[in-house]
């Protein structure tokens, strides 16, 4: 069989059609991405990553281990299917779209570890799809419940070992007035991370709020710089009866995160847990107990879980009995709102380690 050499003087056509293309690839589509992204630099240049795996594989495996690429939440596939209203992690969002009633008679397969997860409604609590447009209005016209907030028969004395650790893989993540991703540390998690703590105080449960900054200088490693200032404060002080990776979430719709309480706005909160976890077990305890009592306590507060296999790194929760993330609020919030959320959380956190 004869193999005709192909090259410039043979094919001219063809090498500036790869010269064409490689200048997409190289010069032109980093910049378009850039432009189009609200997030910094190296989040926004995973879609770039994602072409260059597609076209030329070498370069993740040189350039990129897996661990970057899963903590980006970006994906060509993904994003294409999303058109069509195609969750690949849910197949049933694919038998859903051709058979409507198959939507609501199934939820997501439960962890395989017998751990009975916490159910709401007889349904088990996952996390909610925002399709409706973007609501930044402050009168969302949403019910003003009366609820109670501060039980002083919880509080207890101060002890000189912190109970609670917070801390923030995804440190720079912040709300509204300001930008999504901001320094700040009065408008980001941060702030929320120190209202936690203040409300926490005041049922004699001692914390910390740790402000290190972990995702700034490279986004793709925020869990393996939080998984170090996790093990400095373990060292330091042991176990914790809670340790809590503070974030928030990104949605699009204000009325799904935002409920109403004594007359303002409140952001409700979700956990994030990884069921492949060995620590799974336990955290997942700790977790139900959270579920239940904020629903006892205040129903529609809680967006109830999202669950992961692995998720990065497992999200540190490997490293204790009592870790979990939760996620206070999305972008659309504002500081205010999530930070009137903590007298609440706290309450709840109260309930579950102080109460007899």
């Amino acid at each position: 069989m004869n193999y005709r050499r192909i090259n410039g003087k043979d094919n001219p056509k063809l090498e500036i059609c790869i010269l064409v293309i490689s200048l997409i690839f190289v010069i032109i589509l980093p910049y378009m991405v850039e432009a189009s992204s609200y997030n910094n630099k190296v989040k926004g240049n995973m879609f770039y990553v994602e072409i260059l795996n597609l076209a030329m594989p070498a370069v993740k495996a040189t350039s990129f281990n897996e661990e970057d690429m899963a903590e980006d939440s970006f994906s060509l596939k993904n994003s294409n299917l999303a058109l069509f209203q195609i969750n690949t992690k849910n197949p049933m969002s694919i038998l859903g779209r051709e058979i409507a009633f198959l939507g609501t008679a199934f939820s997501n397969s439960s962890n395989d570890l017998n751990v009975s997860e916490f159910k709401l409604d007889n349904k088990q609590i996952s996390k909610s799809s925002d399709s409706s447009k973007s609501n930044t209005q402050n009168d969302l016209n949403l019910p003003d419940k009366k609820v109670s907030v501060f039980d002083s028969s919880l509080k207890q004395s101060l002890d000189n070992k912190p109970d609670v650790f917070i801390y923030h893989t995804h440190t720079t993540e912040s709300y509204k007035p300001g930008s999504p991703d901001n320094f700040d540390d009065t408008q980001n998690v941060c702030a929320v991370g120190d209202q936690l703590v203040s409300e926490l105080n005041k049922y004699g449960i001692s914390a910390i709020n740790d402000k290190t900054v972990h995702d700034a200088e490279a986004y793709t490693q925020s869990y393996s710089r939080s998984a170090v200032t996790v093990d400095k404060y373990l060292k330091k002080y042991g176990d914790f009866k809670l340790i809590i990776d503070m974030h928030r979430d990104s949605v699009d719709d204000k009325s799904s995160i935002t409920t109403r309480m004594n007359g303002e706005n409140v952001a409700k909160f979700m956990l994030v847990m990884a069921r492949k976890n060995p620590h799974f077990n336990k955290n997942m305890a700790l977790a139900n107990k959270i579920l239940q009592v904020s629903e006892n306590l205040y129903p529609g507060f809680t967006k109830g879980v999202c669950y992961y296999n692995y998720g990065t790194r497992y999200f540190n929760q490997d490293k204790s009995n009592n870790a979990i993330l939760v996620e206070v609020g999305a972008d659309i919030n504002t500081t205010t709102e999530c930070k009137a959320s903590m007298k609440y959380l706290a309450r709840i956190i109260a309930e579950v380690l102080n109460r007899k």
